[in-house]
């Protein structure tokens, strides 16, 4: 049985948003939190124009913040944002004497924590350990000017602590080094599998889109696969591939299944997933799978969108997969009729993976797509 964490989620917001809005913004940081087997035990959501600088929320709410982590025994408080590594810092000094083994993460702590969980393969392993290392940096520089500088004082102003600050980022450098080597190994071997099918003209479909759109549930149904499906996020990490077999073009196509993406990513995280993302980069279709149930659908293909350009990727068609129609609430063909107007160039597509409805058309679209692009 695993452990659970007993978590307080702190977040700032504009002092005319309205308190249910701040709850709203907070949903996906709860689904992480619950991915991570967590339990949110309280929200600190503190109204300003614009957050601390030292601290995010505040010397008042900071206190507040303390209280609430003795009075709730709290082991994690995790800021619903991307912060300086100096704001961790001060609030975990703050927060050592209550609880000595307080952690004090911000969004992509928690969700490197929730790839770790999940990792299985090396090259996953990899990719995580260099996206934390490039995360945790700064921090240590951070650290320098703070805990370590305390120290300094020796012969011609270059003291004890100085020397260890040099000495962490030397060690730093190294074993970053040593990992993305590592990795680039695992890439070669995976641009030379690439390369190989491209050779014997075997095409290739990668499955894309928001964490939780339903993309592996597509990919099993596409390939016969049975990867596990949960309702959770970040569950698959590695690209896997599967075969489809096209009755029409009387041929064999490979699908892969990838990472779901989510808002907030910063580059260097992106980057480092770029061996495990290199399927989608090079694949003659992205199929997008979109949730249509979801409130925030719109903005959620943007933020995919972004990605996918910042991954440079070269597919020669992308085909919006809207899923989850069976889910769906409302009016129906109006929301048909948006989807046509905004999203037509990408040829959509309406299926439910769960009712089998709308996935023989989409077959017979990757025909057409693959065919046009062979």
């Amino acid at each position: 049985m695993q452990k659970v964490h007993r978590i307080v989620l702190v977040d700032v917001i504009d002092p005319h948003l309205h308190k249910d809005e701040a709850i709203k913004n907070l949903e996906e940081l709860k689904s992480l939190v619950a991915t991570y087997h967590g339990i949110d035990i309280v929200d600190v959501i503190q109204h300003r124009t614009r957050p601390d600088k030292a601290t995010f929320i505040g010397s008042g709410k900071v206190e507040e913040l303390a209280e609430i982590v003795a009075g709730k025994k709290i082991e994690i408080v995790v800021v619903n944002a991307i912060v300086n590594p100096s704001v961790l810092f001060n609030l975990t000094e703050k927060l050592w004497i209550i609880n000595p083994d307080i952690q004090v993460w911000d969004r992509v702590d928690l969700i490197l924590n929730i790839f770790d969980k999940h990792a299985q393969t090396l090259e996953a392993k990899l990719q995580i350990e260099i996206a934390r290392m490039q995360h945790m940096g700064p921090r240590i520089y951070g650290l320098g000017t703070t805990y370590f500088s305390r120290q300094a004082g020796g012969i011609g102003g270059r003291g004890i602590g100085e020397t260890n600050i040099e000495l962490m980022k030397r060690h730093w450098r190294d074993q970053i080094k040593k990992k993305r080597d590592q990795l680039e190994k695992i890439s070669m071997q995976h641009m030379t599998q690439l390369e190989r099918r491209k050779e014997n003209n075997i095409q290739g479909i990668s499955i894309v889109g928001y964490t939780n759109a339903g993309k592996t549930s597509l990919f099993n149904h596409l390939t016969k696969k049975k990867k596990i499906v949960e309702n959770a996020l970040f569950v698959t990490l590695d690209s896997v591939t599967g075969k489809l077999y096209l009755p029409t073009l009387k041929k064999e196509v490979t699908i892969s299944d990838t990472i779901g993406f989510i808002k907030d990513l910063p580059s260097s995280l992106i980057n480092s997933f770029k061996s495990t993302l290199m399927e989608s980069i090079h694949a003659d279709i992205l199929l997008h799978v979109i949730d249509i149930s979801d409130p925030k659908m719109d903005e959620k293909i943007g933020i995919v969108e972004k990605i996918l350009e910042e991954l440079k990727v070269k597919a020669k068609r992308i085909i919006y997969v809207f899923n989850k129609i069976d889910a769906f609430k409302g009016d129906g063909k109006k929301k048909l009729s948006e989807i046509s107007n905004k999203y037509g160039h990408y040829d959509p597509q309406f299926i439910s993976v769960t009712t089998d409805y709308g996935i023989n058309k989409l077959k017979e679209e990757i025909e057409k797509s693959l065919d046009r692009t062979a």
